[in-house]
């Protein structure tokens, strides 16, 4: 009888669910919504991996990841990081070093926020400058919670699948005429109309995310505690990614890496190795430049030439002080540095809170109007004019000790974790990776799950597994 019960009433229940939907459209956003909240409270650890893919996945344009609710913009994984922050603080506890790394970092957004609200800023500004920070936080607590259980290693798997998802569709949106989500733009210097001969640049939820993993797998490459061709799975469509962005910061993050090999392994052969792997890539790409003429008659020939030319036009060559005098993306940055200079002199202790202009309106787009004069390319300097000295010193208390323990760390995952952090550290001098509403869980699960990893109390680490699990793939 009570099988009976439940399959007339699921009839019933489909029944009147298909005539809401036919009267009204947004009948189907309840329905769906109401179906989503009935899988999350059955497999809540879903939460996790949707925020984990909506947040570094690239799509095509056509799938839309923000939406409009109440006058506000909503982001696609944020429904989950909320679900996911409340069931890892549920479900897992947290070490007493954790919690203090996270009291640093949530100190640093704390003291900006009082500041602004103590100088009456904008109520809409300091909401704007503090939304990718808090959600940094969460996936600190995530990270720092989940890491040494079996959601931490399903992470790392689907991690990877996003990375060849997102490759097959950046791939797509450099040769095809499909658009891509993000920013998407002429990887010419000179053209910002997307008129010239050059390549397309693609920036997508994924560049940020696909850059980590590249620096992870090549330093633990280059301390010869991964051989190259087991880390394929993860390494090529990270370099494609990464290759398809055409942007200097990934030499950035690659130097900074090299280096976090060489300091952490401190051997001759990790030396060697490095070198070996750069000199290795410029011959590969000085051999790709004169192949040109010989390339240009095979098929796809002329798509390689493009990125190879384009590549060379803007990254390596763009790495001239002659092209930067010039360049306007570096002119912008040293103008908003002498900026953020000037905010954090007249105010060099608490700052001047979130919410506050460092800098006056320029241009006509809605961006430059009403944002970039709260927003900075600098992280840091963007942090010293808002919170002062105090949120800069509470931000280095909260990720210079794992850090510092990661260089001593003999495992593997802890290893690729600093690598991949401290690649992050240094690329937001010039992209700010927390600032992001997307890349802010990439930074904050770094920060979060290395300094789980680095956790000497005695819980249990995943330490070499999620390396050796999705390598041998």
């Amino acid at each position: 009888m009570q099988r009976i019960i439940v399959a007339v009433g699921g009839v019933l229940a489909t029944a009147v669910t298909a005539y809401a939907v036919v009267q009204s459209p947004l009948a189907l956003l309840v329905v769906l919504g109401a179906a989503l909240a009935l899988l999350l409270l059955m497999r809540p650890t879903w939460s996790i991996y949707l925020a984990l893919i909506l947040s570094s996945i690239a799509l095509p344009a056509f799938l839309p990841t923000t939406f409009e609710v109440a006058g506000l913009t909503l982001h696609a994984h944020e429904p989950f990081l909320i679900v996911g922050l409340v069931y890892s603080v549920a479900k897992f506890p947290a070490s007493r070093r954790a919690n203090l790394i996270l009291l640093a970092f949530a100190g640093s957004i704390a003291v900006a926020l009082l500041v602004g609200f103590a100088h009456q800023n904008s109520l809409s500004k300091i909401l704007y400058d503090v939304r990718p920070l808090l959600e940094t936080a969460a996936a600190v607590v995530i990270a720092s919670r989940v890491y040494g259980t079996p959601i931490a290693e399903r992470c790392f798997r689907v991690l990877g699948w996003v990375l060849w998802i997102s490759a097959v569709v950046t791939l797509a949106g450099a040769t095809t005429s499909l658009e891509v989500g993000g920013r998407t733009e002429d990887a010419s210097l000179t053209s910002v109309t997307g008129d010239s001969a050059a390549a397309t640049r693609l920036l997508t939820e994924a560049t940020f995310p696909a850059l980590a993993v590249l620096c992870g797998v090549l330093a633990l490459a280059i301390a010869n505690r991964i051989r190259v061709r087991d880390s394929w799975m993860l390494s090529t469509p990270a370099l494609l990614i990464v290759v398809l962005s055409f942007s200097r910061n990934s030499i950035l993050a690659v130097a900074v890496a090299i280096l976090f090999a060489m300091i952490a392994n401190r051997r001759t052969g990790t030396f060697i190795r490095g070198s070996f792997i750069v000199v290795s890539a410029l011959a590969v790409f000085g051999l790709l430049v004169a192949l040109g003429p010989v390339l240009a008659q095979l098929p796809g020939g002329e798509f390689i030439n493009t990125q190879v030319q384009s590549y060379s036009d803007r990254v390596v060559g763009g790495l001239s002080s002659t092209v930067q005098a010039t360049d306007p993306s570096v002119q912008f940055r040293a103008r908003e540095n002498s900026y953020l200079l000037q905010g954090f002199l007249s105010s060099p202790v608490f700052g001047h809170g979130f919410g506050f202009a460092y800098k006056p309106s320029a241009g006509t787009a809605s961006f430059l109007l009403d944002y970039a004069p709260y927003f900075a390319h600098n992280f840091y300097g963007w942090l010293a004019v808002k919170g002062g000295v105090l949120s800069m010193l509470l931000l280095i208390a909260s990720v210079g000790s794992p850090l510092l323990r990661s260089l001593r760390d003999t495992s593997k995952s802890t290893f690729a974790l600093g690598a991949a952090f401290t690649a992050m550290l240094a690329v937001s001098v010039v992209a700010p990776v927390a600032l992001s509403t997307n890349s802010a869980l990439l930074f904050g699960g770094l920060l979060g799950a290395l300094t789980a990893s680095t956790d000497r109390s005695g819980r249990m680490k995943l330490a070499d597994e999620p390396v050796r699990a999705f390598a041998s793939q």
